[in-house]
C-alpha cells in the first residue's frame, strides 16, 4: 500500500489531516507484516500506529493490555469496529465479545494479558485470522522495565500459538537494555525498530528540595492553588498517604478532590477518575495505579510528593501532563526520607539479580534528583536519546537557576530546624561525605561512629583520634542519625562499603 493511500485511510478513518513523526513508517511497516517495536513518548499517538493497520487490513488485531480503563476508551472511540475482554466484565460480555471476533465482526479484539493464563481461552480464539499481535505497554515484559508483570512472559508464545502474522510491540518508557530485552522475550524476528525521540518540549521539569512533610504540603497547595494551574494529578506514594493527602487538599481548595488506588473497590474507583476526566473535579491525588491509563489531555500540573522507584516511573507518571501540546509542569517535590524509604523495600527483596537491578534504579532516580545537569538533558541520555533538548518555554530549575517555587536550592533535610538553614555551597553530597570519612578515618570506623563524625559529635573516642580533624566532620549536623545511618546501610547495599563483620565491624571503602 502506498504512501498515498495510507494518507487517505488516515484521513477516512481517523479524520487526522496527516501523521506526526514515526507514525507512517510504523503504520507502513505493520501493514507490510512486519515485526514492530515501537517506542514513542506518551501523547505521540502510539495507539494510531497499530489501530489503523487494523482497520484498513481484512485480519483480526489482538491488542493486549494491561489498562483496563485505557481499553474501554479506545474500544468506544472506535465506533463498534472493537470489543474488550477482561475481568470486569462479566462472561456473558466476553463470550460476545469473543464471537464478534471470531465472526469478523469487529477488527479488533482488547485483550487482559491474564487472560492468556485462562484454562481453553486460546484454543478457542485459534480460528481466528490474526494479523496483528500488539503488546502494549511492552516495557511489562521485561524484568529491567520499571512496571516489570509476569503475565507479560508468556505473549511471544501466544502470538506464535495463535499463528499471528505479526507482533506490534509499543511502549513510551523503553531504555536501549529494556528495549532489547522486549525483543528477546516476545520472539521478535528482525523487528522494524521505531523510535521517535523521549523529549516532552512542552513540559517543563522541576525539582524542589523540601525539609518537611509541612513544607511538602505547603508546597503543594501553593502549586494547585496558582492560575492556570489546573487540571492537575498529584502523586502521594502509598495508598494511605494517597487517602490523607486528598482529605487535606479538599479541606484547604474547598472543592472535592477525589483519592484513587488499587485498594479502592471498584465502584468508588471508577468514580474517582470519572469525575476527573470529565472535569467535575480539577484535582485528583493518586499513587502509580493512575499512571499508564490515565488519557486526559489538558492536565496542566502534575504534581509528585515522593520521589518515584525509578527515573522510567517518573517520566511516565510526569507524561500525564501536557497531552494537548501545550505547557504544562511537572514538579517532583524530594524530601531526603524518600531514600530511606526506598532503601527500606530494597532491602525486602530476595533475589539478587532483582535486588542489584532495585540498587541500580535507585541510583539512577537519585542522580537524577540530586543531579546539577538539565533535567530534559538527563532524561534523553538516560533512555538513550542523544538529540539535543528543546523547550517550547520553560526548561527546568537547573537551566532556569530557580525552581517554580522560588530560589533553586536544596536545604540541608532531616531536622526541623533545616528548613530554616541554607545549604553551604562547598557541602558535599552525603554519599562523598561518608565514603570520604571511612576512607580516612585512622583507626577504621563502623556505621555509627562515621554517622557521629558527619554529625559532629563531641564524644571522648571522637577526641581521642582527632576524628573532629577530619574533612566532613560536623557537616550534616542538621540530619537525624537514623537518615545517615540509612545512607550508609545504602553504601553497604549497593556495594559502595563493604563491612569487615565481627563484634565490632568496622567499613572499609570497597575495591
Amino acid at each position: 500500500m502506498t504512501g498515498l493511500d495510507l494518507s487517505a485511510a488516515l484521513q477516512r478513518h481517523f479524520g487526522h489531516p496527516g501523521f506526526r513523526p514515526g507514525q507512517a513508517e510504523a503504520v507502513a511497516v505493520a501493514v507490510a507484516g512486519r515485526d514492530v517495536l515501537l517506542v514513542m513518548p506518551t501523547g505521540a499517538g502510539k495507539s494510531l500506529c497499530y489501530q489503523l493497520p487494523a482497520l484498513i487490513t481484512e485480519e483480526l488485531a489482538v491488542v493486549v493490555s494491561p489498562l483496563v480503563s485505557l481499553m474501554q476508551d479506545q474500544v468506544e472511540s472506535l465506533n463498534g469496529r472493537a470489543a474488550l475482554i477482561n475481568a470486569q466484565r462479566n462472561p456473558a460480555e466476553n463470550r460476545t465479545a469473543l464471537g464478534r471476533a471470531l465472526s469478523g465482526e469487529v477488527r479488533m479484539l482488547f485483550v487482559a494479558p491474564e487472560r492468556f493464563a485462562t484454562p481453553g481461552f486460546v484454543e478457542r480464539l485459534r480460528p481466528a485470522r490474526i494479523g496483528l499481535f500488539v503488546v502494549d505497554e511492552a516495557h511489562c515484559v521485561s524484568q529491567w522495565g520499571h512496571d516489570f508483570r509476569p503475565e507479560y512472559f508468556r505473549l511471544g508464545e501466544v502470538a506464535r500459538t495463535l499463528g499471528a502474522r505479526s507482533v506490534f510491540a509499543a511502549t513510551a518508557t523503553a531504555t536501549p537494555r529494556v528495549a532489547g530485552d522486549v525483543v528477546r522475550r516476545l520472539g521478535l524476528r528482525d523487528p522494524a525498530r521505531i523510535t521517535t525521540g523521549f523529549d516532552r518540549p512542552n513540559l517543563s521539569y522541576d525539582v524542589v528540595g523540601v525539609g518537611s512533610a509541612r513544607a511538602k504540603h505547603e508546597a503543594t497547595r501553593t502549586l494547585l492553588s496558582e492560575p492556570g494551574a489546573l487540571p492537575a494529578i498529584v502523586y502521594a506514594g502509598t495508598r494511605r498517604k494517597t487517602e490523607e493527602t486528598a482529605a487535606r487538599l479538599g479541606r484547604e481548595l474547598g472543592h472535592p478532590v477525589p483519592a484513587y488506588h488499587a485498594g479502592m473497590d471498584r465502584g468508588p474507583r471508577a468514580a474517582a477518575q470519572r469525575a476527573f476526566m470529565s472535569g467535575e473535579t480539577p484535582v485528583v491525588v493518586a499513587t502509580n495505579a493512575f499512571g499508564m491509563g490515565v488519557d486526559k489531555a489538558d492536565v496542566r500540573t502534575v504534581i509528585h510528593e515522593s520521589v518515584p522507584s525509578s527515573l522510567e516511573a517518573y517520566y511516565q507518571e510526569a507524561g500525564r501532563g501536557g497531552r494537548d501540546g501545550r505547557p504544562s509542569r511537572c514538579v517532583l517535590l524530594a524530601e531526603k526520607r524518600d531514600k530511606g524509604l526506598h532503601v527500606f523495600f530494597i532491602n525486602q527483596v530476595d533475589d539478587p539479580e532483582a535486588k542489584r537491578h532495585r540498587w541500580r534504579q535507585y541510583r539512577e532516580v537519585w542522580g537524577f534528583v540530586e543531579g546539577e545537569v538539565c533535567r530534559r538533558r538527563a532524561i534523553l541520555s538516560h533512555f538513550g536519546d542523544r538529540s539535543e533538548p528543546e523547550a517550547t518555554g520553560r526548561c527546568c530549575d537547573v537551566c532556569s537557576g530557580s525552581s517554580v517555587l522560588g530560589p533553586r536550592s536544596w536545604p540541608p533535610m532531616g531536622s526541623p530546624s533545616a528548613e530554616r538553614r541554607a545549604p553551604e555551597a562547598d557541602r558535599p553530597s552525603v554519599e562523598q561525605a561518608v565514603m570520604r570519612v571511612v576512607r580516612e578515618a585512622q583507626p577504621a570506623v563502623g556505621r555509627t561512629r562515621a554517622v557521629e563524625i558527619l554529625r559532629g559529635g563531641r564524644s571522648k573516642v571522637v577526641r581521642k583520634y582527632r576524628y573532629d580533624e577530619l574533612p566532613g566532620y560536623g557537616a550534616f549536623d542538621d540530619w537525624r542519625a537514623g537518615d545517615l545511618l540509612r545512607e550508609v546501610d545504602a553504601l553497604i547495599a549497593g556495594g559502595r562499603l563493604r563491612s569487615t563483620g565481627g563484634r565490632f565491624p568496622k567499613l572499609k571503602v570497597a575495591a
